[in-house]
């Protein structure tokens, strides 16, 4: 995916939704939390002016979350909650610290 030079807005929601999601990889918080900032993230990306990609990032949060927790909708393909960890955390890993072999 080619990113866009389009700027974009602050999202305190995009933050609150890493925010659960490292504490839900940690063990400290429920899923549900998580499919929850995952929604409100999606929510406001159709109303505010935000690029592409944001939207595109906030739409595959939203469907995960809906697949794993499915108690609003009617799912065809839904995901264990073991699946969904596995997910979340592989998307934690963006947000980790690069260690250089060679930094100072």
């Amino acid at each position: 995916m080619s990113m866009s030079s389009e700027p974009s807005i602050p999202l305190p929601e995009f933050r609150e939704l890493i925010r659960c999601a490292r504490a839900y990889v940690a063990g400290d918080l429920h899923f549900s939390y998580v499919c929850s900032a995952a929604g409100a993230f999606r929510d406001v990306t159709k109303v505010l002016p935000v690029n592409r990609e944001i939207k595109q990032i906030a739409e595959e949060w939203a469907e995960m979350a809906t697949r794993a927790w499915p108690e609003m909708a009617q799912i065809a393909n839904p995901i264990s909650e073991d699946d969904f960890l596995k997910w979340v955390s592989e998307k934690m890993n963006v947000f980790q610290p690069v260690n250089f072999p060679n930094a100072q």
